[in-house]
């Protein structure tokens, strides 16, 4: 069987994510043609063409489009750029890959699910922790039945505008990945301003019986991602990226997914970006939904809306 033709490919938004993890990943592969970088940064653009080695480069999604529509786009722009980004590349036709989140409003992320789905049209959001191997891990030991309570911790140092929204939904999204729906929702935060909250910290009784925490910090000394999972005579501690410890009744498996270990020591791999591009093209080839597909992004994004509600921290920015 010959291989099948390459996918033509564009790339819009060229910051860290762009830059340092999603470019790099792509060069790696065989079976895509890169036939565009979009930025509107000039600076930005020239970094991005010359160190990626692709091309040619645009200041515009429309004049990317101008000169010749791509089969699959990856939105890595700024959150508040993707509604109209997402919305203009699936009416055109195209397939798409967007960062999490969506959007910034529930309402426009709905809408964009419903479009994609109106246009027969791939769109995957980058939740990327449910292709990290220790989530996928601690995830396999808990498929059925689900956990009876979940702990996940979120912290790291120094504030941002609304981070509860755009930092802590990489622990909602796994929440529901292991636990299903939420039913019932309680939390309180910390701050002085709700727009640069410090803590929050949220209870939550899901549909299946399950019982969770989230916690998320702000003010810590160091990076810490954690989640804990427990029921049925089992468990799963996972220190993200590296570490998850299974255990069975009386019995406890470790797995490190450190260079020393794996092999490999790129963030690409421990975090799950390269496998959720992987993902992503499979399901292009195959149009099969992606495990973080758009309707996936809508549920957590819903459950982020009523945690954010609970916490007492606005639901929108400052812009409205």
């Amino acid at each position: 069987m010959s291989d099948p033709k390459p996918l033509r490919v564009a790339v819009l938004g060229l910051g860290y994510i762009g830059r340092e993890i999603h470019l790099p990943t792509l060069r790696q592969r065989a079976d895509i043609e890169v036939v565009g970088l979009v930025d509107v940064n000039a600076e930005a653009l020239a970094r991005g063409l010359r160190e990626s080695g692709f091309g040619p480069g645009f200041a515009s999604l429309e004049a990317l489009l101008d000169a010749g529509v791509p089969e699959c786009a990856f939105v890595l722009t700024p959150k508040q750029l993707h509604g109209a980004q997402v919305a203009r590349l699936l009416e055109a036709g195209v397939d798409v890959f967007c960062e999490k989140p969506l959007t910034m409003r529930l309402a426009e992320a709905e809408e964009l699910a419903e479009l994609a789905a109106a246009r027969r049209r791939i769109l995957m959001v980058g939740y990327n922790r449910r292709y990290a191997p220790v989530y996928v891990r601690a995830r396999e030991a808990f498929t059925d039945p689900r956990p009876e309570a979940i702990v996940a911790m979120k912290n790291r140092p120094g504030t941002e505008y609304r981070a509860t929204f755009d930092n802590a939904i990489h622990m909602v999204d796994l929440l529901r990945w292991f636990c299903g729906e939420a039913a019932d929702v309680q939390g309180y935060a910390q701050y002085a301003d709700p727009y640069y909250e410090t803590t929050a910290v949220a209870a939550l009784r899901f549909e299946s019986g399950a019982l969770g925490v989230l916690m998320a910090n702000r003010s810590t000394s160091h990076w810490v991602e954690r989640l804990e999972v427990f029921g049925h005579g089992r468990s799963a501690i996972v220190e993200a990226p590296d570490r998850v410890s299974l255990g069975r009744e009386s019995t406890a498996e470790v797995s490190e997914m450190t260079a020393l270990h794996m092999g490999w020591a790129h963030v690409a791999d421990k975090m799950g970006f390269r496998q959720e591009v992987d993902h992503f093209f499979e399901c292009v080839r195959t149009r099969q939904a992606p495990r973080t597909s758009a309707a996936e992004a809508v549920r957590t994004q819903a459950l982020m809306d009523r945690l954010l509600k609970a916490l007492g921290l606005p639901l929108s920015g400052k812009e409205g």
